[in-house]
Formats: structure tokens, C-alpha cells, sequence
């Protein structure tokens, strides 16, 4: 018998060279700056990108992990993240060249 492993689990185990959990733990947060808001929350998986909806929470799928570069998306949006200790440099749906946050 098989054990049963989640969709999202699935999802969340990178297929590049860096481990799911460390790029977890530097991606955690809520980032702000140059008019824009990302909220991760990997212990849930889940995320937001609506300031005006500050208590909705959407689906966070991880598709790639390359160092410190992660590809994901929340809700039907796709971003790319390269993120630095406590800055991201975030490009993807809705935004025009890339925007700075800072957690």
C-alpha cells in the first residue's frame, strides 16, 4: 500500500539543486516596496499579492528552484523571485520590468 502524498507537497519539492526547506525559510515573509505587496506564507503555502484584500489567502505553488531564483505563483499569477536576505527582486504577471521589496 502506497502512503497518500498531497498535491501541494508535490508541487512544493524543487527539481533544481537547493533543498525545499532552506529556500522556505528565505522566502517567508511579507515583502513591500515600489507600490507592490507579496505576502509568502510557506509554513501554509499560501500567499497574497491584494493590499486591499489583506486577510485573503491564495494557493502558493512552487514550480522551480534555482539558488536563491524561485518560480512560483499564487492564485492563477506567475512570478520569479531572486531573493537576497531581506530584498526580492520580484518580475512576473502585472509587472511591468521588475520591482524591489524588502521584507
Amino acid at each position: 500500500m502506497r502512503p497518500l502524498i498531497s498535491a501541494a507537497i508535490l508541487i512544493a519539492i524543487p527539481s533544481a539543486s537547493l533543498p525545499a526547506e532552506p529556500a522556505l525559510q528565505f522566502m517567508q515573509g511579507t515583502w513591500r516596496g515600489d507600490g507592490r505587496f507579496v505576502l509568502l506564507d510557506t509554513e501554509r503555502m499560501l500567499g497574497n499579492v491584494e493590499p486591499e484584500k489583506p486577510f485573503q489567502r491564495d494557493a502558493l505553488l512552487l514550480r522551480n528552484i534555482s539558488g536563491r531564483m524561485v518560480v512560483f505563483d499564487i492564485g492563477g499569477r506567475r512570478y520569479i523571485g531572486l531573493f537576497d536576505r531581506n530584498e526580492l527582486r520580484l518580475t512576473g504577471d502585472g509587472i511591468s520590468g521588475s520591482a524591489t521589496l524588502r521584507r
